[in-house]
């Protein structure tokens, strides 16, 4: 078997399960009571129904701590009348000074080492989990795909990433599904495929596919495995391993934040930037700071896509550098609209940005009125 040389930590027999359904029961309720805030979805697969839920994003930020579970990607099971976790994300985290928890004030009190920083793979966050013990099921953060390798959705075309990956590795479905199975876990991977979706940053066509860069155990609460550990298996069944490092200070991963911050690369290559990991009150803790550049290259995007909805209206963006951006594109509209046939398929993003930058490193801003 070639997953045999995976070698679990010694934690990993402490996982208890049992609580599983007594969270979700918790959060059934939720549902009942506060519909708005949160929805279920079944799907039948095989045999069994496997229900996602989708939580608004103001119900994490404002509920931490107390919602019953934190996963944003989920994915439940009722067996013998019993609930049970079947895929899962991670906890909801979030951007470095965005709550009380991720000030940095707050995360050199409160958390704990090592530090491991990942990079932040600028996809589609996708997951991996067992349908059983010879067959996987590859989903996206709220959705399963049918037929299961669909072209025209995230988790068909992470299927189809996964099994050429798998393919590269000489290691087979049963392979990966015996495994996840076996230790119920979740990986989560990034879909990166511009041929796909365009996204902000790019990926050439050798750099595409499955990004791995999470591994956990199909718990309520959040049990994710060492970056270490998730690189070798990601190079065990041939997925990309995310680039990771480790520091012992958050002093530390605030250097290093702030140079992610200004350059927006890590290891010399461009990245939407840096998630690190780490400890706080004994339990798994996230958190994020994202790139400068990628948060300006981003503004670009909304603005186009607020200028093609409606071009009288002056869009909203945060950086100014983006004024700029949407005056040059107002010309471009005219004289070269069909950069922006397929714009709102997610096709033409990159190269519109890139020709931008060759006019903004040009020197010469100035254009004439609309």
């Amino acid at each position: 078997m070639v997953n045999s040389t995976i070698e679990l930590p010694d934690s990993s027999s402490t996982i208890q399960f049992e609580k599983d359904h007594d969270v979700i029961e918790r959060l059934c309720a939720h549902l009942a009571a506060k519909p708005k805030e949160l929805r279920n979805r079944p799907f039948t697969l095989q045999n069994d129904t496997w229900t996602s839920w989708t939580v608004r994003e103001s119900v994490y930020k404002r509920n931490q701590g107390s919602f019953p579970i934190m996963a944003r990607g989920l994915f439940t099971l009722k067996r013998d009348e019993r609930h049970c976790i079947v895929a899962r994300g991670y906890d909801k985290f979030f951007n470095v000074n965005e709550t009380k928890y991720t000030q940095w004030t707050a995360l050199e009190k409160e958390t704990q080492g090592p530090y491991e920083i990942t990079t932040k793979e600028n996809g589609c966050i996708i997951f991996i989990a067992a349908l059983s013990s010879q067959t996987v099921i590859v989903t996206s953060k709220h959705s399963i795909p049918e037929p299961k390798d669909n072209p025209q959705s995230h988790g068909g075309v992470g299927y189809r990433w996964l099994q050429k990956h798998l393919q590269s590795a000489q290691a087979s479905e049963e392979d990966l599904a015996s495994w996840l199975w076996s230790n119920s876990i979740t990986l989560v991977a990034e879909l990166c495929d511009d041929d796909f979706e365009e996204h902000i940053l790019e990926y050439p066509p050798h750099k595409r596919g499955l990004y791995l860069h999470g591994a956990n155990y199909n718990t309520a609460q959040l049990h994710t495995l060492p970056s270490q550990l998730v690189h070798q298996i990601a190079t065990t069944f041939g997925l990309w391993p995310v680039s990771f490092t480790t520091l012992d200070t958050i002093a530390q991963v605030k250097e290093l934040a702030s140079k992610v911050q200004l350059t927006g690369k890590m290891d010399g290559r461009e990245v939407e930037g840096i998630v690190v990991r780490c400890q706080r009150q004994d339990q798994d803790f996230l958190f994020k700071v994202k790139s400068e550049p990628y948060l300006v290259f981003r503004d670009y995007r909304e603005v186009t896509k607020s200028v093609l909805e409606n071009p009288d209206a002056a869009p909203k963006y945060t950086y100014p550098k983006a004024y700029y951006y949407w005056r040059w594109i107002q010309h471009r509209l005219k004289d070269h609209p069909e950069w922006f046939e397929k714009y709102t398929l997610s096709k033409g993003i990159i190269d519109v940005r890139q020709k931008f930058e060759a006019y903004w490193e040009k020197g010469d801003l100035t254009l004439p009125d609309i």
